[in-house]
């Protein structure tokens, strides 16, 4: 019985393995069908069969001989397909100009570069160590007439060999790379040129050239007399066993960062566009606008059938728990109002058609933010607040909202503001939608406008957008104040628009114009 158990399972073990398995020492594997075996497991790449049409020798040697270099398929004109004994070499020898040469460096860079995350670890003990074998075979190829510019190469047929005994240990599949074969491969020794010079198999004791200057001169010397197309040829593949070549990671990043900027590109061309349809809903036309068919296309669905009613809001809440609103900031601008004025710089003049509110839930009127922001509740620039109760602060804000917005069916209503969703989720907690309740058909975000003004990537605060525009400011973190900056910040970058084509920075209209808008409006000195 224990006999059957154990032939079921060798049965199981060979029908796994693919392959005899027996205790009997008659019927020992041969190395023939071992090295069949071997060959099952490892599945070379059409370019590897193409050089490689000799069989392979058992796995026994990690790096085999030359014996079958003279394989490696190379232009029939140039081939020398007679087999050489790699024991006879000696320093100072080249190869046949048909043999493939692969630059060591590249070799010792290949697992970082081409080997992936998980047969990294399995692969890398074959790696280590590599330099000390000796059974590479190692050439040396100078720049001509230069003894310090040198390269170190090998047989590509070794390497190819190299992969294949990793392959038969591992079952992995490592191969050269298709779309780097061109650097795998290199071919040196075209008449009149330098050519690649056995030194050793060993680079921790290379073999000296006793003749290494004689031979640099008569490379030299021959070398202004080559061919030009050899000459070239030889250059190129020079570059080429010189040159970084792209890995699987370096291509991936070099894919992610082209996204990253594709992304970037469309993202600038959307806040751009942004930029352009506020115009074209203040009636403003600039330099630039509507230059191609897609710029038309947003100008074009931007452009509003009715006149738009801007409303910016604000919010402040508690710095703590229950985080509740304790100021609510309202900003209109009704573009009707604009007719037949002039904007003046940074659209100065249309400053003074806003109407702003300020509502301070009574309750918190002596409260004052101060771990984060300095709150002045106190200190609205723009008129009287007023003070609601808790429980009428939403029915406060409908009834001033409604005000502006009643003739919904004469109109179009564009929210602004600085991120606005936050002060919106407020707002909806309080069981108010305030896009619902003003039908309205859209938000006009200013710190998008801002990365196309400034053509900016980060998104900045009110303070940094207003000291870029120059537009003066005081007592920020009141809810009606920052309301009304931001639909001011709204008009001045409307009338000077996107970032010009070509440059990378601006002066803003307002630059300059201090005495004038102070005259207006005196800045105060607030340090928040």
């Amino acid at each position: 019985m224990a006999d059957q158990q154990l032939q079921a399972q060798l049965d199981t073990l060979q029908e796994v393995l693919g392959k005899t398995i027996t205790f009997d020492p008659s019927k020992k594997t041969s190395a023939t069908e071992r090295e069949a075996s071997l060959r099952e497991t490892s599945r070379p790449s059409d370019w590897q069969k193409q050089h490689l049409t000799c069989e392979k020798p058992p796995c026994g040697e990690i790096v085999p001989s030359l014996a079958c270099a003279s394989a490696v398929t190379v232009p029939a004109d140039t081939a020398d397909t007679e087999a050489w004994d790699d024991v006879s070499l000696r320093a100072g020898d080249s190869l046949d100009p048909g043999v493939a040469m692969c630059p060591w460096k590249r070799i010792e860079k290949y697992p970082a570069q081409f080997i992936g995350k998980r047969n990294r670890p399995l692969a890398l003990p074959f790696f280590d160590g590599i330099r000390k074998s000796n059974t590479w075979r190692f050439f040396e190829l100078h720049f001509p007439g230069d003894a310090l510019q040198s390269c170190i190469l090998v047989p590509t047929v070794q390497f190819v060999r190299f992969l294949q005994d990793i392959n038969a240990r591992l079952g992995t599949e490592l191969c050269i790379p298709r779309s780097n074969e061109a650097f795998f491969s290199l071919y040196f020794g075209q008449p009149g040129t330098p050519q690649a010079r056995y030194v050793g198999n060993s680079l921790v004791k290379p073999e000296v050239l006793a003749d290494k200057q004689q031979v640099l001169h008569e490379e030299a010397t021959l070398w202004r007399t080559a061919d030009k197309e050899h000459k070239r040829a030889w250059l190129a593949n020079w570059e080429r066993s010189r040159a970084l070549v792209a890995s699987h990671e370096s291509r991936d990043a070099a894919r992610r960062a082209k996204q990253i900027a594709e992304r970037a590109e469309a993202k600038k061309r959307d806040m751009e566009a942004n930029l352009r349809a506020l115009q074209a809903r203040l009636g403003i036309t600039s330099a630039g606008m509507g230059e191609d068919e897609e710029q038309q296309r947003h100008l074009s669905d931007a452009t509003p059938s009715k006149p738009v009613v801007f409303v910016s809001i604000d919010i402040e809440v508690l710095e703590d728990e229950p985080r509740s609103m304790t100021e609510i900031g309202i900003a209109v601008l009704d573009t009707r109002d604009l007719h037949g004025r002039e904007p003046g710089p940074g659209g100065f003049r249309w400053w003074d058609c806003i109407k702003a509110h300020h509502l301070v839930v009574r309750e918190y009127a002596s409260h004052r933010n101060h771990k984060y922001v300095r709150g002045c509740p106190d200190m609205f620039q723009f008129g009287e607040s007023t003070f609601p109760e808790e429980w009428d602060l939403i029915d406060t804000l409908s009834s001033i909202l409604d005000s502006h917005t009643r003739d919904r069916d004469e109109i179009q209503v564009m929210l602004v503001g600085q991120d606005l969703q936050g002060d919106l989720r407020y707002l909806s907690n309080a069981g108010y939608d305030v896009t619902q309740a003003i039908s309205s058909v859209g938000i006009v975000d200013t710190q998008t406008l801002y990365q196309a003004w400034a053509a900016d990537t980060q998104a900045r605060n009110l303070r940094r957008i207003l000291s870029d525009l120059r537009i003066p400011y005081a007592f920020l973190h009141n809810a009606g104040n920052d309301a009304m900056y931001t639909l001011r910040a709204m008009i001045t970058m409307g009338v000077e628009g996107p970032m010009p084509v070509g440059e990378t920075s601006r002066s803003a209209q307002l630059a300059g114009q201090e005495e004038l808008l102070r005259s207006i409006e005196p800045q105060s000195d607030d340090p928040w």
